[in-house]
């Protein structure tokens, strides 16, 4: 039994135990604290008792925020034992944050839980019940010809008005379809804005000049822009310039006139000439069944609804950040304090502000509470067996200073935002977000509104534990772990403005790396030697085993399975396990300012490529079955040892190039050796012979083989269970290719869903 089953094992004994104790006995240790909440509760009562008394004066208490108040009686005090607040069943309605700070920590022995009771489902909901509708007699301006005599509204209450974005939608747990225009295209005649690009595509800008102001206007053609009368309700959704990501820009102004829009916030690159764009939330797309608006001058929601709206549970997103916990920043975080066994829903979508910073391409914003549940200078604290659904934002992220702690066992689907988020402090010395654990999580269908969202993000996080995860359904990437690159690093100042990177850099640290970065090294940046800012980089000696990721890149294009940019060295993807990846740029890539990685022991199925390497690393021992490229350009030296490419027979049409053979003159065109490897395709063209080496003797290195024409001979009854051994006769064990056992990648959640 590995490690990972022996882990599991144990914690389901601990559990089993411990519903015994709690269901049978009932009888704590003589110095443990029990406390109980549930929806019939009263904060006034002393939340001693699980349900209330025969005399209705005493029992459990009703708010999170109560029982907080109510275990700091005991921590300010110096806790006598454990903490354990019972939370009992039913729904639970959050109308503000609630902040844990440091007077909330427990302590190693004596650590505090907020846990669901046994056999109980605890539901936190951030958003409003919309159950007062009325039929629309009076059309709104502007509404479509379909919608006339369909519509009917919702009025928010008038404390609200002005106070109450709603940007989300949902009847119980499915997300309502917002009205949404066809496709535009911007007008040729954009403005130009050379500057608002990714800053190794700037030219001409000196490294000390003056902070340069991005243009947040863009150019319509036609009368595809309104006058509308609140130009802020209304949103963009476009791909700026390139087709990573995506951005949900508000409107600030329309100008008819002159047919130019301002955005109330920058786009992360500039708009270029016919950029395809969608306008969202006006009256006018409003055409279809189950789709909706908000008005805010109004204060109403219009909606024609799909089905009666007596029989419809629909729910407004208000709160965005249901539970902070929080310390002081260089001095004193929260500890051991663990969230056990509770399900969260609708909370409110992320809109950018001016002033966010963000991460690698905006695909997450730094340091922000766009989470359901966040942490910010924490350790030793836990996220276990939680279900985050139904949401407009991001699920859980560890801010800044955060260490030791752990999200296990969860379920994450169909959030708008990223899935886990592990974010360190920006580009510096400071590197205090590490040694975390990220295990047995079950993540789909997550990014639904912001589609570059990834399930797992590690951005300047180090030495963290990220394994067993399912991830699958995504729009974009499955996993990013990244850092900075050198050119935001060089442009800090007068790129000072610019939202991605620059503005969360600790320009005061990085000076001594970047004096003897020259621009020619800038201009060959896939030469660049990543060891001159290594120290100010903490995505580093992560290990990213045995997760399963599928069916991921359904939507924007350029990314992966697994996504590596500018990290730090000695990460480790070991026993992952790729399927059914298409539109992408490998199940695993190196991109821009890698660090040295080490990838051994990873297999993919059906996909459309196996790796892209930019940088530098130990690649050796990985199999790619029915996958259309294995790699498609060289980028920098790059050898491989121990691989398998393999078209299998119900490959159904997959490894075309095999079938054609070109992948040998890619091997030896993008690939500085390969040695000890195999591949197999059933029907090769006639110069190909069985037992023949394909790859040329300059190829090999100091091997006796390169890549050896010849079948693996794979036991296929074990691979049914995810074993890719090989069954006797076969090549591989003599070229010393090792076994792959993936039996147990993935999160036990998902096979047990499944």
């Amino acid at each position: 039994m590995n490690q990972y089953n022996i882990r599991i094992a144990n914690y389901v004994v601990i559990l089993t135990l411990l519903g015994f104790l709690v269901g049978v006995s009932c009888t704590p240790e003589m110095n443990d604290i029990e406390l109980y909440i549930a929806p019939n509760g009263n904060d006034a009562w002393t939340g001693t008792l699980p349900e209330p008394n025969a005399g209705n004066n005493d029992g459990p208490l009703a708010t999170l925020d109560a029982a907080r108040v109510k275990v700091q009686q005991y921590t300010s005090e110096g806790l006598p034992g454990p903490v354990t607040v019972w939370i009992r069943g039913g729904e639970y309605t959050l109308d503000a944050t609630i902040v844990f700070g440091p007077e909330d920590s427990g302590t190693e022995d004596n650590p505090i839980h907020y846990r669901a009771r046994p056999g109980e489902i605890p539901v936190f909901t951030g958003g409003k019940k919309l159950d007062n509708w009325r039929k629309c007699t009076d059309p709104p301006p502007g509404i479509s010809g379909e919608a006339m005599g369909n519509l009917w509204y919702y009025e928010i209450p008038g404390h609200l008005k002005g106070a109450w974005q709603i940007t989300s939608l949902y009847d119980g747990k499915k997300l309502l379809s917002r009205s949404r225009s066809e496709a535009f295209k911007a007008s040729d005649q954009q403005v130009l804005d050379p500057y608002n690009a990714q800053p190794k595509d700037v030219r001409g800008l000196d490294w000390d000049a003056a902070p340069v102001v991005f243009s947040r206007e863009f150019r319509y053609n036609g009368d595809d822009l309104k006058d509308w009368r609140t130009p802020t309700d209304i949103e963009i959704f476009l791909r700026p310039k390139h087709g990573w990501l995506i951005n949900m820009l508000p409107l600030e102004h329309i100008d008819t006139k002159t047919k130019t829009a301002t955005f109330a916030v920058d786009p992360t690159y500039g708009i270029r000439p016919g950029n395809a764009y969608y306008v969202e939330n006006a009256i006018e797309y409003l055409d279809a069944p189950g789709e909706w608006i908000f008005d805010s001058k109004e204060g109403r929601v219009y909606i024609w609804p799909e089905n009666p709206l007596e029989e419809a549970d629909i729910r407004a997103p208000f709160l965005q950040e249901f539970i902070r916990v929080e310390g002081i920043e260089d001095s004193n975080p929260v500890q051991y304090l663990h969230i056990e066994g509770l399900t969260f829903r609708h909370g409110l979508r992320d809109t950018w502000k001016p002033g966010d910073k963000g991460l690698q391409h905006d695909w997450e914003m730094y340091d922000k509470g766009n989470a359901i549940m966040r942490f910010r200078h924490a350790a030793d604290c836990s996220v276990v067996g939680c279900t985050f659904e139904s949401s407009s934002g991001t699920g859980v992220r560890f801010d800044l200073y955060a260490q030791r702690n752990t999200v296990a066992d969860c379920i994450f689907a169909h959030l708008g935002g990223t899935g886990i988020l592990l974010s360190g402090y920006g580009p510096g010395l400071k590197d205090e977000n590490k040694n975390n654990t990220v295990t047995n999580n079950y993540i789909h269908h997550v990014g639904t509104i912001y589609k570059h969202s990834p399930g797992i993000f590690i951005a300047q996080s180090g030495h963290n534990d990220i394994s067993h995860n399912t991830i699958h359904d995504l729009a974009y990437n499955g996993m990013i772990i990244s850092g900075c690159r050198p050119h935001e690093l060089v442009y800090a100042k007068p790129l000072s403005n610019r939202r991605e990177w620059v503005s969360s850099i600790r320009t005061d640290e990085i000076g001594p790396f970047i004096e003897h970065i020259t621009p020619e090294m800038l201009r060959n940046w896939l030469e660049f030697d990543v060891s001159k800012i290594e120290p100010l980089l903490h995505s580093r000696e992560n290990r990213i085993e045995y997760n399963e990721i599928y069916r991921v890149m359904l939507e924007l294009h350029d990314g992966n399975g697994i996504y590596f940019s500018a990290m730090g060295k000695n990460n480790r993807a070991v026993s992952n396990y790729f399927h059914d990846i298409y539109n992408s740029n490998g199940y695993i890539r190196l991109d821009d300012v890698s660090g040295y990685t080490i990838i051994t022991h990873n297999v993919g199925v059906r996909g459309s490529r196996m790796m892209q390497i930019k940088g530098p690393g130990e690649i050796r021992n990985n199999f790619a079955f029915d996958t259309e490229l294995f790699i498609a350009r060289r980028w920098c030296p790059t050898e491989i040892d121990n691989f398998i490419l393999y078209n299998t027979p119900r490959g159904e049409g997959h490894f075309n190039q095999y079938k054609r053979f070109p992948e040998v003159n890619m091997i030896y065109e993008f690939f500085d050796r390969v040695s000890n490897s195999l591949i197999y395709v059933e029907d090769p063209p006639e110069e190909i012979k069985l037992g023949q080496d394909v790859i040329a003797p300059d190829k090999r290195g100091t091997a006796d083989v390169g890549m050896l024409f010849a079948d693996p001979v794979f036991d296929e009854e074990a691979m049914k269970q995810r074993i890719f051994r090989f069954q006797p006769g076969s090549p591989a064990p003599g070229l010393g290719i090792e076994p792959i056992d993936l039996s147990s990648a993935g999160s036990s959640i998902a096979r047990r869903d499944q």
